[in-house]
């Protein structure tokens, strides 16, 4: 029997040297081996390639955690090399072990015996000599695993057959690996994977035996156990929550709904008393709150009903909620209730958690106590928490009066509390806030900083209340404001904190969401400046945002406590943001809700320099999240070869494959196709302007998307060549260069097919691209060039645009007696080119509709939605699309689309949504381009055309129907987020 041995290896450089030796000496099995280095930072990996060259070594950049690094280990074995067959068993073996002679064949040997043996476990002994693992059992009623003899020093005469046996050092037969699956990487970092394999391939008949004579030393936790005091508390905390987490994911994915809101349910709550009692249960209402945000995936894959989903998650709430402790002394305020400097400070002491480590959940400090827990509301539940609004004062006294009475006036249909933390105001501002009755005052005598101030606010905020942080600088301008931001927050048990649209006194868009760009750490707000159309709508996860208005619901104040006043002020937001996602909170923005930021009035009104505060505040946060940006947002790095500051098809796509590679973990790093760093200008993006300057590592999957001619310039470890073009054939010397690659993605099915057709023998993946959401959508703000009925097209002037046959079309169809009118944003860069003269030349009908020509009018980006939002139908009877982003922008806007139905965009051209345009035959593709050179492309039917204009015209209902389903199509299915899928797709199959 083959056998390929798989070692895991993170940081564990003194240990891989004594566990190969001892593997490499076994006798009596064929096997081969791999070592997947698991994101380590020490020299493990470079011990390996330099003392066992035998061995595979296969390395993540990132660490995959244990199921991960295993999977990419066993997805190596499987695949072999050319002509080689997959090995019959694959073994796990941890990095801290040291096998006895004759382990391998001995855990061989049941397999041998048994071909019903899935799963065979090995004899684990602790250095002393006791027995550490002879199989393992999950003990009812709470499925807390136990390993079987632990602490023995032999083994008993009887043993119970094992519920499944520990992955320290197992062999899987791949057959049952093929039937059941891999490990199951939502266990991950570590623990519970095997015993969750061990159950699937239970279930699906498979044995799970334990193999006495497969001896070995297993030295448990080594490479763990480095220093002392606090981080040996922190890792030992941060195991137990694993522990717990886990526990409940394999209870989901095993248990019957009757035995988990039953018994199981039972036990849980009785453990939970205890452990609150103890003051250890916050590990297991954390684990609660990770079974709550798992519930959905784990419920489908089960097939059980909503209404089974809902019990557990209602079981869930209410195991967090039954840990609440009474209201701490400062919850009992009453309006107008005012605080001394130092009451607060006691206040604020009794509601603070600990500072949350940026790497591990927040643990409270001996003697301090936090915040009553609390549970987010459950979708279907009618009671939504009352609402405490938290605002800071520092003279303003005009501003905070308007802010306040924005408040009262706007504020509807949620019960809320105004508690103003006034820092030492000298300007009336303390004497008018003491007049008013509905408002609990903290006065401090001097300024506390943004920070401390705000805690001590939330401490004042009953516990079972949601909170609200907003500067006093803020005007509110909807109605609805509070009461959807609340909705939201309790819409979802992850969304723990909720920002909105905060927009510049002047109507420009100020923040939707905020991003950290490392390295500068110049934190970027998400839209800054540009013209609100209406972009960003609905709810969007964001990195963070700003703490000018800020909703924070009450369990995760429960979870983290207050800011961290290591921040006077600045940076606090991020770095709340940030802890809430280190406790399994996401952060969204609420796009329907806006409200009016002056911004830093209070600096100004003081006459302080901010600038100064801001820098120490930034020294502040690098010191305290730099790892994290530096070694933990990324998971895999990609090298991405293309152009990215021009208004070209290919920048602008550029830009969006980095954005959204990025927010999903993938260290983007640029390289201009055209020369160095300096060759194109700045974007204004500092997302971009980071990845364009991080260095260029040769040693990465490298994507060279430009023109098929480029292709040469990859010096990828793995190179892939990205390309479109538009007739039905490609250039020789692309063919010659794609076949260069060690793979091809086009966005269409139809460069596929001519790619392959031209003789591209590689393999060619469909990749496509897409549109942003957030700036083409129906809700874009219009501004409409005239009362008629407007036909639009958007185009460079071209042969390949077809501009003679649009024209005729248009004017032959419609006169000056037809309502309509064409307009045409046209973009000339050929000087030798004069467009009116073209389109004099065409001698078009007189007493035709009217023609409005944009030609070479810019029109900002972000404001571009607005143009196809203007129009009522948009057309282009293009003669061949290497993508077509035009048509599928305006179906994105909701408009009815005529397009050729040929090319790239028959993709998304459907009937259902759009109005297909015929196509006559294919002709000679005559043009400028030299690519173009010996094929064809399409002629589309100028009498089809003609009609179909005619009838959207005529059938204007039906038309924007059409156009309202073609916004929903392309917003589920053609967005770049969908198109960065396929590419991690990819990359996951590429690095594993």
């Amino acid at each position: 029997m083959k056998a390929t041995v798989i070692i895991p290896a993170h940081n564990g450089e003194s240990y891989l040297r004594p566990c190969l030796e001892a593997l490499l000496a076994q006798e009596g099995a064929a096997f081969d081996v791999i070592v997947v280095d698991n994101g380590s930072s020490d020299g493990g990996a470079d011990l390996v390639a330099r003392l066992f060259p035998q061995v595979r070594l296969v390395r993540s950049v990132a660490p995959l955690g244990f199921a991960g690094a295993c999977n990419l280990g066993i997805r190596a074995a499987l695949e072999g090399g050319p002509g080689e067959e997959p090995p019959e068993a694959v073994v796990l073996l941890n990095q801290d072990t040291v096998v006895d002679p004759g382990w391998l064949a001995a855990l061989l040997q049941p397999l041998r015996e048994d071909p019903a043996a899935g799963v065979v476990g090995s004899l684990a002994r602790y250095p002393d000599g006791r027995i550490q693992h002879a199989g393992a059992e999950l003990l009812e009623p709470l499925g807390y695993g136990r390993n079987i003899a632990a602490g023995l020093t032999r083994l008993p005469e009887q043993l119970p057959a094992p519920d499944y046996v520990a992955f320290l050092a197992s062999a899987l037969r791949t057959e049952m690996l093929r039937e059941v699956g891999l490990l199951d990487e939502g266990f991950n970092p570590a623990y519970f994977e095997d015993a969750d394999l061990c159950l699937r391939a239970r279930a699906a008949g498979w044995k799970v035996v334990l193999a006495p004579a497969a001896t070995l030393v297993h030295d448990e936790g080594a490479p763990q156990r480095t220093g002392g005091g606090a981080a040996k508390f922190a890792t030992a905390y941060r195991h137990a929550a694993l522990l717990e987490r886990n526990r409940l994911r394999l209870a989901l994915k095993h248990r019957s709904p009757d035995d988990l809101l039953g018994p199981f349910l039972e036990a849980e709550r009785e453990q939970l008393v205890r452990r609150t009692r103890t003051g250890t249960s916050h590990g297991l209402r954390q684990a609660y709150l990770h079974a709550m945000l798992a519930l959905p995936e784990i419920a489908r894959d089960r097939g059980w009903p909503a209404a089974t989903r809902e019990a557990l998650a209602d079981s869930f709430a209410g195991l967090r909620a039954a840990t609440a402790a009474e209201r701490d002394a400062a919850g009992n305020l009453q309006p107008n209730q005012q605080l001394s400097a130092e009451e607060s400070a006691a206040a604020e002491k009794q509601a603070e958690a600990a500072p949350a480590s940026p790497h591990q959940p927040a643990a409270p400090s001996a003697g301090q106590s936090k915040p009553a827990a609390a549970t987010p509301h459950q979708p279907g539940s009618s009671a939504l928490p009352p609402v405490a609004i938290i605002i800071l004062t520092w003279n303003g006294l005009e501003v905070t009066k308007e802010c306040i009475a924005s408040i009262r006036a706007r504020t509807c249909g949620v019960p809320y509390r105004l508690i103003v933390v006034d820092n030492g105001s000298t300007d009336g501002t303390l004497e008018w806030l003491r007049a008013q009755e509905d408002i609990t005052l903290i006065a401090n005598a001097e300024n506390v900083g943004f920070t401390r101030g705000n805690n001590q606010g939330m401490a004042a905020a009953p516990p079972d209340h949601d909170v609200l942080l907003l500067n006093n600088d803020t005007l509110i301008i909807q109605d609805n404001w509070l009461a959807r931001m609340r909705e939201v927050a309790h819409s979802d048990p992850a969304y723990g904190i909720v920002g909105c649209k905060l927009l510049w006194p002047d109507g420009r868009l100020q923040h939707a969401g905020t991003y950290m760009p490392s390295g500068s750490y110049w934190g970027y707000q998400v839209g800054g400046g540009e013209v609100d159309v209406g972009q960003y709508p609905g709810v969007r996860e964001v990195e963070g945002v700003v703490g000018a208005c800020m909703y924070i619901r009450r369990d995760v104040r429960a979870a983290i406590g207050g800011l961290d006043e290591a921040f006077f002020a600045y940076f606090e937001d991020t770095d709340y943001c940030l802890r809430a996602a280190m406790h399994g909170y996401k952060t969204v923005c609420v796009g329907d809700v806006r409200v009016v930021h002056r911004e830093n009035t209070s600096a100004r009104v003081n006459n302080i320099n901010w600038q100064e505060m801001f820098g120490r505040a930034q020294e502040t946060f690098k010191a305290k999240w730099h790892a994290y940006y530096e070694r933990e947002r990324y998971q895999r790095s990609l090298l991405w070869h293309s152009i990215v500051a021009s208004p070209t098809g290919y920048a602008i796509s550029s830009r969006q494959f980095a954005l959204e590679l990025d927010r999903r973990g993938v260290d983007v790093r640029l390289a201009c196709i055209w020369g160095n760093d300096m060759t194109e200008p700045p974007t204004g993006d500092p997302r971009i302007e980071r990845m364009r300057y991080r260095p260029k590592d040769t040693g990465l999957v490298q994507v060279v998307y430009h023109q098929g001619d480029s292709f040469i310039k990859n010096s990828g470890r793995y190179r892939i060549g990205y390309t479109m073009l538009e007739p039905n054939g490609i250039p020789e010397d692309w063919v010659a260069q794609a076949n260069q690659m060690d793979e091809v993605w086009v966005p269409s099915t139809f460069n596929q097919r001519t790619f392959r057709d031209s003789g591209v023998r590689r393999p060619i993946y469909v990749v496509p691209l897409g549109v942003d959401p957030d700036y083409f959508h129906p809700g874009i703000a219009a501004r409409r060039p005239s009362d008629r009925f407007v036909f639009l097209s958007n185009f460079e002037w071209g042969e390949r645009k077809a501009p003679e046959v649009l024209l005729k079309a248009f004017t032959d169809e419609f006169s000056e007696a037809d309502d309509v009118v064409l307009v045409l944003k046209v973009f000339n860069n050929d000087p030798g080119v004069n467009v009116g003269q073209q389109i004099a030349d065409m001698r078009l009908r007189k007493g035709a509709a009217p023609v409005v020509l944009m030609l070479n009018q810019r029109i900002a980006l972000h404001q571009m939605g607005s143009l196809y939002t203007s129009a009522d139908c948009f057309v282009l009877p293009t003669r061949g699309e290497g993508w077509g982003m035009p048509i599928l922008e305006a179906m994105a806007c909701g408009l009815p689309t005529i397009a050729t139905d040929w090319s790239a965009q028959a993709d998304f051209l459907d009937p259902e949504y759009s109005y297909p345009l015929r196509v006559k035959r294919l002709i000679p593709a005559v043009a400028k381009c030299p690519y173009y050179t010996g094929y064809e492309w399409a002629d589309p039917d100028i009498e089809h055309l003609r009609y179909l204009m005619r009838y959207v015209y005529e059938h204007r209902e039906e038309a924007r129907a059409k156009g309202r389903r073609a916004a929903e199509v392309v917003a589920e299915r053609w967005t770049w987020a969908r198109a960065v899928d396929k590419i991690m797709a990819r990359l996951e199959e590429i690095e594993g």
